[in-house]
């Protein structure tokens, strides 16, 4: 059955692939009115600002106001079960952590204070450029930013020098990463209800950033943000995850290990290949992989996405206050409802509410536990208005994205004009004290706030200016939107078919453990030739697909391994183990320890 569940959700992350390859060509090459620019234009679907509302729901104050009561019992019970073997397991890690350079030089903060409403202050420092295809605020203002992003790279490049923030001063630092797939800033923006992330962005810096000219899929997406390298480089092309990948592009968790072993890593997850990335790494995989699959009639992912939102609690309440601590948490529901109902509706708006209520009792476990955490919140790429195609195309819609970064180091109420997604990766290596690799394609956020522009300090400002620059992202040039589109066509459909042999072959195996007599033998020899179909076709489209994605700018294309991975092998964590103490109940091993959270599940296949 978790095969089952597993290639359903694989299925449904295709967003209608039969929709897709028959109008998607069209829909994405023909958009009549739409005025191009290279990488600035008109959304006509951002949604208007409204007035701020610092309030939490009710529902989301009631638990938060459970939790915060009960989190001093729990994390006490979990440290006093597990005390004895962690005090052995981090000595052990201690004596292998390599020593820190504190000498190396901070950052230097070079504070911008354009307003984002003083188009003549900002105008006359940017470069001139040729006017673009309709009069658009702050373009000139974003134009020089990107500039001043490329030139930071440049020197990035050239010189690799260490890079130690701040923030990393503390010999202890946390740093949590809240991955929200799917979702459109615009309709963080427009909902009152949504105030715990507004909350983190008054107090932290945001960016309404766009991966215009990048793909707009999934698995890409997300190896791009958890390695800092685009998949152009990577080779990632559709959602079918391939380890191989990570041999050659180490993920953030492999290479915070690899900085320093004693950083206790966890991946928390309702998304299989989020799963499968974290669990690559070999030795240096991270520490605590877990996943969970989706509640069984939990139609819209509330319930499971709560699940994530549950064990991200467990997980801040009981990290030890003696070691370094990085939680990733990921949260699919909102792209499900995005794919099930289309961005403009209202499923996916509470999508967003039902993390934004998670992500209150997150900030509440934080108060409870005394520690200073470093917060960023990053999507990997929005969602069409329309039920449909959902995304994989460049419509300002799909491009759109956001982080939000908040932190002592980042300053409150800001917005950055260059963060980007693909700059996670370095920004928690900087933070923990490392130094970003040189083959990277994003910037620590930490060396950025020379790109911050500050609203007057009000609320409605702030949403206003945000939602101005999500407004002027635009489609690229025609060349490129062809190229991507085609791209997107042609790579889905080796997924299709990876996810359709998957589920058929799963639900026959399905029919064998039913054990009945003729019916279970006859299906246990119906797999043998749909499983060999369904890879040789793979093989077929697969080969199709690297070539079209070499052609179109994939320089980590490759036709090899031919033959297809197999799906990610994670064991999903049993119902009801949400807690900390919960996961030791049921597991019965040390809550800090990889085997414990994954209770006892075999790795991940390569």
């Amino acid at each position: 059955m978790g095969q089952v569940k597993v290639q359903a959700t694989t299925i449904g992350r295709v967003g209608a692939l039969a929709v897709t390859l028959g109008v998607g060509w069209a829909v994405a090459t023909a958009a009549p009115g739409v005025a191009y620019a290279d990488d600035t234009g008109s959304d006509t679907s951002a949604s208007a600002s409204v007035s701020p509302d610092s309030s939490q729901s009710a529902t989301g104050t009631s638990r938060a106001a459970e939790r915060r009561a009960a989190a001093q019992q729990r994390r006490q019970e979990a440290r006093e079960a597990a005390a004895t073997r962690r005090a052995e397991r981090q000595e052990a890690r201690l004596a292998r952590a390599p020593d820190r350079d504190t000498d190396s030089p901070g950052r230097t903060s070079v504070r911008v204070t354009e307003n984002t409403t003083d188009e003549e202050s900002s105008r006359a420092d940017a470069p001139a450029d040729p006017p673009p295809a309709a009069p658009l605020a702050l373009t000139t203002l974003l134009t020089a930013a990107a500039a001043k992003r490329d030139e930071r790279l440049a020197t990035q490049r050239s010189t690799v020098a260490p890079q130690v923030s701040a923030l990393a001063a503390d010999d202890t630092p946390n740093v949590l990463v809240i991955g929200i797939d799917g979702t459109n800033l615009s309709k963080i923006l427009a909902n009152q209800q949504n105030s715990n992330l507004f909350s983190l962005m008054q107090t932290g810096t945001t960016a309404a950033s766009t991966i215009v000219g990048h793909t707009t899929i999934s698995n890409p997406s997300w190896s791009s943000i958890l390695t800092g390298a685009w998949g152009e480089k990577t080779g990632v092309i559709n959602n079918v995850f391939t380890p191989w990948t990570y041999s050659t592009w180490p993920t953030l968790f492999t290479q915070l290990e690899q900085f320093n072993s004693s950083i206790e890593t966890t991946a928390i997850s309702d998304w299989d290949v989020i799963a499968g990335i974290a669990g690559t790494g070999g030795a240096n995989k991270v520490d605590n992989n877990i996943y969970f699959t989706q509640v069984a009639g939990d139609t819209d992912w509330s319930k499971t996405d709560d699940r994530v939102g549950d064990a991200t609690e467990a997980a801040i309440l009981g990290a030890d206050a003696n070691v370094s601590n990085f939680v990733f948490s990921y949260f699919v529901g909102v792209d499900e409802n995005g794919h099930m109902h289309g961005g403009d509706s209202p499923e996916y708006a509470a999508a967003i509410t039902n993390v934004d209520r998670n992500i209150g009792e997150i900030l509440a476990a934080i108060e409870a536990s005394g520690q200073e955490w470093t917060i960023i919140v990053v999507t990997d790429h929005g969602h069409q208005p329309q039920k449909g195609i959902g995304h994989g195309f460049q419509s300002p819609p799909e491009t759109s994205t956001f982080v939000i970064a908040n932190g002592g180091g980042f300053d409150s109420g800001a917005i950055n004009l260059t963060y980007s997604i693909v700059d996670v990766t370095p920004t928690v290596l900087t933070l923990f004290g490392g130094t970003p690799s040189a083959s990277s394609d994003g910037t620590s956020l930490t060396e950025q706030d020379d790109s911050n522009v500050y609203p007057v300090n009000d609320d409605g400002a702030l949403r206003a200016g945000l939602l101005d620059i999500i407004a002027k992202y635009g489609y690229p040039d025609r060349a490129t939107e062809a190229r991507l589109s085609l791209r997107t066509i042609v790579t889905s459909v080796p997924y299709f078919v990876f996810g359709a042999t998957n589920q058929l072959t799963g639900g026959l195996q399905d029919l064998v453990d039913l054990g009945i007599p003729i019916v279970s033998l006859a299906a246990k020899i119906a797999i043998i030739p749909v499983q060999l179909g369904g890879d040789l076709l793979y093989v077929v489209t697969n080969l199709a697909a690297q070539i079209v994605a070499k052609l179109t700018g994939v320089e980590g294309a490759s036709i090899f391994p031919l033959w297809p991975p197999a799906p990610p092998a994670i064991e999903p964590q049993p119902d009801e183990t949400t807690t900390l103490v919960d996961l030791f109940a049921v597991c019965g091993d040390d809550p800090a320890s990889a085997s414990f959270l994954q209770c006892g599940a075999p790795s991940i296949a390569v």
